[in-house]
């Protein structure tokens, strides 16, 4: 929700300018922040389960041996790319169909992408929870399977032209990475131990920022170069070797991993 209602930045920038309107949104989310700060409340068990204490780095040294995080890491790591490029320029590039101004682009590119992937979160997350009650396996079968629509959208986006073209490329592509994304923190799970997920957690993020950060600068590049279509083609190789990875170097042994 909130990522399809951000696409109408480009609509109240194109009103007024980009400052004020980044002013603005920072301004709800401080605001927001203040809110959850008074009204959500921790649930705490009245017998907390009872563990040892651990050095602060221990749990990060037991993460940096596991080999099962590292293959995790990378394939969170590696989507982040299309991911952020998606977010960051899918409006640039629906901007560069006919007929289609900027602030209609960014609400247009948004809302498709946030709509498409709350659907494929919801499928994603009904089909992972039934097969690993079947298979081990099946919560990373259906990451594969989400992530490996995004190769066709990310290559058709790249060479499309009219915006309902490119408007069905992005429902596909965020369909696909809505069943990615609902199934990260459970496939993580399977590997890691529930006093060491936090931590696991917050290096995935942090590997899929700077992916971010990196594919961002590189589009901005392409861009100037007139060749932001191609590679955003381009980027399905990458996504397409991320899916080999998974299903060749991950398997877990149990639907939870408790030590």
């Amino acid at each position: 929700m909130g990522q399809a209602l951000g696409g109408f930045g480009a609509t109240i920038a194109a009103a007024y300018s980009w400052q004020s309107t980044f002013h603005w949104f920072g301004i709800i989310g401080v605001a927001y922040a203040a809110l959850l700060m008074v009204f959500l409340k921790e649930q705490r068990s009245a017998s907390p389960a009872l563990e040892d204490k651990q050095p602060m780095f221990k749990g990060f040294r037991a993460l940096v041996t596991l080999l099962p995080f590292w293959i995790i890491w990378l394939y969170f790591s590696i989507p982040s790319i299309p991911g952020w490029a998606i977010k960051n320029w899918l409006p640039t590039l629906f901007s560069g169909s006919p007929d289609v101004p900027m602030s209609e682009a960014g609400p247009i590119a948004t809302i498709t992408i946030a709509v498409s992937s709350f659907i494929g979160v919801i499928t994603g997350g009904i089909m992972s929870d039934r097969w690993v009650q079947r298979n081990v396996k099946g919560r990373v079968y259906t990451s594969a399977i989400g992530l490996s629509l995004t190769v066709p959208a990310l290559f058709l986006l790249g060479i499309g032209h009219s915006t309902a073209y490119l408007v069905a490329s992005a429902f596909c592509f965020g369909f696909g990475f809505g069943m990615f994304d609902a199934n990260n923190m459970p496939i993580l799970c399977q590997f890691v131990a529930p006093r060491h997920r936090a931590t696991a957690y917050g290096l995935m993020n942090m590997g899929g920022v700077f992916s971010g950060a990196i594919i961002t600068d590189l589009l901005g590049k392409s861009t100037d170069a007139g060749h932001l279509g191609r590679d955003f083609a381009l980027m399905s190789v990458v996504i397409l070797a991320a899916v080999c990875m998974l299903l060749v170097f991950l398997r877990p042994k149990t639907t939870d991993c408790l030590t």
